[in-house]
């Protein structure tokens, strides 16, 4: 039975509200019709033009991702461009794009709440808090306590197994001992301030620069980068699980998973 694609985008703002997001980002159905019904439903990280192809065979209706396929204003769309080619393709196979990227990360249960929870953090609290409304507090990133205090080179390959990478990289004395952890999916480096102040031992996230690991030093703060991809990559799984679990007689699709490795990086 297909539903509505404006009723799937209600059940998505039940688990990360749109208006939860940063003002620079841009969330919500970026190509469709809130009208069109829908059968078929692809998730991944990224509309990259393989999860359109992918879209495309598996005859979707809808794909919806973390990261948004359009981010700034577009002043063409032609197909000699990949971002026209990607836009044209969707438009042409009357398939949907929706996104929910900083809302996610920000909302309860989302990314950032994923990988703490993977990572077997206990007493977990806002990083950053970011604004407070009528139902709480809400922000970035999240920092806990390890059940017991591991090295940080212990902890580190934990951390590697739990999320299948081929490899981690680090900051600090790998025999520091960790208790105190922060963590920021994505390119979350932005969030080290916090992380010192809130004196963490070791912060976790991606896209980690050499002036960065340098600051973080100084502060005597460890770092674990574990990739964009890998910190983000998680929250795949949760999605569909979400909306299988959100479905009932009258609200039934298809959920996909993407069999699309993202992960644009190559480890020798």
């Amino acid at each position: 039975m297909a539903v509505k694609c404006k009723d799937i985008i209600r059940k998505m703002n039940d688990l990360a509200q749109e208006n939860l997001a940063e003002e620079w980002d841009n969330v919500g159905l970026l190509i469709g019709d809130p009208e069109e019904e829908i059968n078929t439903v692809l998730v991944a990280l990224d509309a990259v033009p393989e999860v359109i192809d992918e879209a495309i065979k598996l005859k979707a209706d809808l794909i919806i991702t973390h990261h948004p396929l359009i981010f700034k204003a577009i002043k063409s769309i032609t197909r000699d461009k990949p971002l026209g080619e990607s836009i044209y393709n969707l438009i042409q196979n009357n398939i949907g794009l929706y996104s929910a990227h900083t809302n996610l990360d920000i909302a309860y249960g989302g990314t950032n709440d994923t990988l703490a929870k993977l990572l077997e953090l206990e007493n977990i609290s806002l990083l950053e808090e970011i604004f407070e409304v009528e139902d709480g507090k809400y922000g970035m990133g999240r920092i806990g306590t390890l059940k017991k205090p591991l090295k940080l080179k212990d902890y580190a390959l934990f951390v590697k197994e739990r999320l299948s990478l081929p490899s981690v990289r680090l900051v600090g004395d790998i025999n520091k001992i960790i208790n105190k952890v922060a963590i920021t999916t994505g390119s979350g480096i932005s969030y080290l301030k916090s992380a010192i102040m809130k004196k963490a031992d070791l912060f976790i996230t991606g896209d980690i620069k050499f002036h960065d690991a340098q600051e973080a030093l100084k502060y005597g703060v460890s770092l674990l980068d574990a990739g964009h991809y890998g910190t983000e990559v998680i929250i795949v799984n949760v999605i569909k699980n979400y909306l299988e679990s959100v479905q009932d007689e009258n609200f039934k699709f298809n959920i996909i998973v993407s069999k699309t490795n993202g992960e644009p990086f190559i480890t020798l």
